[in-house]
């Protein structure tokens, strides 16, 4: 599967139940086309079922918490103990610290970007795409606020972010939007909405600056990768 989406279209998002095209599909043509997205979302679910919600600091409390914590991305690891920092590269992905964390990773990531993006580029780009957020954002980051921390230890900007881990899916759901936005007519105007977001996340709802910051290089980096190489 990859399709071309028509250029006149501004936002190229389709139905979590259509085709590329926002054709109508058979259920096998569903499971198929988007099968990534489908089984994200039931990974992520099965582990809020099964484990709960997990934790950004609070590693003390029960060992479902505890467990997770283990497994979710810490800065310090990069140092500590290296070997744990890439394996959690690969499960900090699936973890997510409450429900509006977890519903804004399916419902806006999910739902409406990602499976879009695997409509037209098919599960196997998509997915790749989604994971090699973590393998290059996550890393820079680490490094980033480790040297950081080295060269101006009394700052609390780089402090804090080895005070707590960063977990779920959404530099990977940013990484994907900044993609599709090389399928939109303008693709600047998708570019400069995640911006604003940020801008309105950080002087109306106080998120974190370090977790913005990841969010824009995914977005940047992902159409960048997309315009380089999926496109072609």
């Amino acid at each position: 599967m990859n399709h071309s989406v028509p250029k006149h279209r501004l936002f190229p998002f389709v139905w979590p139940w259509r085709g590329a095209d926002n054709e109508a599909i058979s259920a096998t043509q569903l499971f198929k086309g988007k099968s990534f997205s489908i089984l994200y979302l039931i990974v992520i679910w099965s582990i809020i079922g099964i484990l709960g919600f997990a934790s950004t600091r609070n590693c003390e409390g029960t060992w479902q918490q505890a467990m997770q914590c283990d497994y979710a991305f810490w800065v310090k690891n990069l140092t500590e103990n290296p070997l744990i920092f890439v394996r959690n590269l690969f499960t900090t992905l699936f973890l997510h610290n409450g429900f509006d964390h977890i519903l804004f990773v399916s419902i806006l990531g999910i739902l409406l970007i990602v499976q879009s993006h695997e409509a037209i580029f098919g599960p196997v780009k998509t997915a790749l795409l989604f994971l090699s957020a973590y393998v290059t954002v996550a890393p820079f980051f680490g490094a980033f606020y480790t040297i950081g921390l080295e060269m101006f230890p009394d700052s609390r900007f780089m402090q804090f972010a080895f005070e707590r881990n960063w977990m779920g899916g959404s530099i990977g759901m940013f990484q994907v939007y900044g993609a599709l936005a090389t399928q939109s007519r303008k693709p600047w105007v998708m570019l400069i909405i995640p911006v604003i977001f940020e801008i309105f996340n950080l002087s109306v709802l106080g998120i974190d600056l370090h977790i913005s910051l990841m969010h824009l290089m995914a977005t940047f980096l992902g159409y960048g990768i997309s315009y380089g190489f999926i496109k072609r």
